[in-house]
């Protein structure tokens, strides 16, 4: 789950929330109204529960609306573990930030020149991305979620004439949307996966006890300049190992920021020789 926020204004909402599926990549795309987005429970229950059942487990960022008492109540009543990012570590979670950009680059192209009509376009966005072959598992999220496609908008038989001229208008410029966000699905997919992992390299293999600098670009100091501030802070003890690529440090009592690192914010301590 997570949300794409400081959207223009439609039909009331300002604000979406992204939430998909990791096995199957099904997505559901929910405009908010400011005033809803503090009661997500009942968008929950109405959009996703009913639908699919209760997730075991559900990633998200640390978002205030994920950390509130009353959404980690409602996950403890319903049995639902939540697993949130590291600090200052997005890519925890992936999908949904991939996503997201999807989602935007779609919207970019579709929307009127006053962005105004953004949520009218949710529908077929939804069901063309659903529809679409994932990279992933080289199926689409209906199939894997169904087990069949279903039905799309087929040639009009022209031995038929329309009785509402204004529902075949309808009926054009819905598939031509649905032709068009498949289209550009496709393509921010494809440039997505071109650039996402070029370089990326194994992890150090940490153990407890080690000793590391923290990245200070997240960090913020009482130091006037950022330029001239310290690149690294600590060094720090890991406290332990939360997964490979997952570390809790033992972090100064004044620092009140979470103390769950990813591993590309760290690097091993070094000492001088001299």
């Amino acid at each position: 789950m997570d949300f794409i926020t400081n959207l223009p204004t439609s039909e009331g909402c300002d604000q979406l929330w992204v939430i998909i599926d990791r096995f199957t990549k099904m997505a559901h795309f929910l405009p908010l109204k400011e005033k809803m987005a503090a009661d997500l429970a009942k968008t929950f229950a109405k959009e996703v529960w009913r639908f699919h059942g209760l997730p075991t487990d559900i990633v998200s960022d640390r978002d205030s609306r994920f950390t509130s008492e009353t959404w980690k109540e409602l996950l403890q009543l319903l049995g639902i573990r939540p697993r949130m990012s590291t600090a200052f570590h997005p890519q925890t979670d992936g999908q949904t930030e991939r996503l997201n950009q999807t989602i935007e680059a779609y919207l970019r192209a579709f929307v009127g020149h006053e962005q105004d009509d953004w949520v009218r376009l949710l529908p077929m966005a939804e069901f063309a991305y659903n529809n679409s072959v994932t990279t992933g598992n080289r199926i689409s999220p209906f199939y894997a979620n169904y087990g069949f496609h279903p039905r799309t908008l087929d040639p009009p038989n022209p031995d038929e004439e329309p009785v509402n001229p204004a529902s075949t208008v309808y009926a054009h410029w819905m598939k031509a949307v649905q032709d068009e966000a498949r289209q550009g699905l496709k393509a921010a997919q494809e440039r997505m996966r071109r650039y996402g992992d070029p370089n990326r390299k194994p992890p150090p293999a940490y153990q407890v006890g080690d000793l590391v600098m923290l990245n200070g670009r997240n960090i913020k100091t009482r130091r006037p300049s950022r330029k001239m501030d310290h690149k690294n802070h600590g060094p720090f003890q890991i406290e332990k190992i939360i997964s490979p690529l997952a570390v809790r440090l033992t972090l100064p009592r004044k620092w009140k920021i979470h103390n769950v690192f990813h591993v590309s914010l760290l690097e091993p301590y070094r000492t001088s020789e001299h």
